[in-house]
């Protein structure tokens, strides 16, 4: 994230200073080698002095090709002196870019640390107060099942944070060889229960076994499974071919607005819906810490995309 900021502030401070230098460039150019016959035209005054036509003709060779050498000499210094400056410009840009950012840095840095550490904490009265509702077995209270179902969704937020504070915090990844059609096949089942009423479509056609980090792809799979189920009408369709993973589902279109935002963290595009918009982010990034692809299309289908 940072290196994209600093890379488009470079960016820009490069492109302002290319735009200025190429107009001043140019203008001096111009100027310098516009063919304004500054030297006064010597006919006449070679008629009264008798002096030779051919000598005429050769004065105005010479003085042509010395301007066009002169020309030329000038447009190489500006090429090289733009060269110089933009070169310049590029590393005092990135020295300003990454002072710029250092602070931000170091916020986010402490942020992502007390993420991590309050939802660790936060898990303990958590299981706490769920194990004594479980203890106590009060039946057919509404009270109690109220409590009961909130403490469940502040559990999973909780969950859900510390995942994102601890992919944040870990860059490096292990890899293993694996069999990824066993590993989606198990997921799958462990989602069969909520699709009773949905018509499951799969195509999994890929080699025994692929070198990925088995624990970050089931969890991009949970979640892009999650959300079909969440927004689908009717139906689901899962393709694994090679190394790409396709989920669609047939819910209502997302618009382009919307798309853009959607790995977004706390983005929900559907303000009514269950949660608070950190799964797709998740999601985002396991598959960023990977250098895989993830990526999303709405048409008739929405449908999201991992390339591994």
């Amino acid at each position: 994230m940072f290196k994209k900021l600093r890379n488009r502030l470079v960016l820009i401070n490069v492109g302002i200073t290319t735009v200025v230098l190429i107009i001043s460039f140019a203008s001096i150019y111009l100027f310098s080698t516009r063919n304004d016959e500054r030297r006064p035209q010597f006919t006449e005054q070679f008629v009264e002095f008798n002096f030779n036509p051919e000598a005429d003709q050769m004065f105005e060779t010479w003085v042509r090709a010395d301007r066009e050498a002169s020309a030329k000499n000038l447009l190489s210094a500006l090429i090289v002196s733009g060269l110089c400056i933009e070169l310049a410009v590029v590393l005092i840009s990135y020295y300003l870019a990454e002072e710029a950012i250092k602070p931000i840095r170091e916020a986010y840095e402490s942020q992502k640390v007390f993420i991590a550490n309050a939802s660790h904490e936060i898990k303990t009265p958590l299981a706490a107060i769920s194990a004594n509702l479980e203890a106590a077995d009060i039946k057919n209270n509404r009270w109690i099942d109220n409590v009961s179902k909130e403490t469940d969704k502040l559990a999973a937020l909780n969950s859900e944070l510390l995942t994102l504070a601890r992919t944040d915090l870990v860059n490096t990844v292990t890899s293993e060889e694996v069999k990824i059609k066993d590993l989606v096949e198990k997921q799958i089942q462990s989602f069969e229960p909520r699709m009773k009423d949905i018509k499951f479509k799969k195509t999994l056609n890929i080699a025994d076994k692929a070198k990925i980090n088995a624990n970050d792809f089931t969890q991009i799979l949970g979640i892009l499974m999650d959300n079909a189920i969440k927004y689908s009408d009717k139906k689901i369709e899962l393709i694994l071919v090679d190394h790409e993973l396709r989920i669609s589902n047939d819910g209502a279109k997302i618009s382009k607005e919307a798309l853009s935002h959607i790995f977004d963290r706390f983005y929900q595009a559907d303000k009514n819906s269950e949660g608070v918009g950190l799964g797709l982010s998740i999601a985002k990034s396991l598959a960023d810490r990977n250098h895989w692809v993830l990526k999303a299309k709405s048409n008739s289908n929405t449908t999201f995309i991992l390339n591994f």
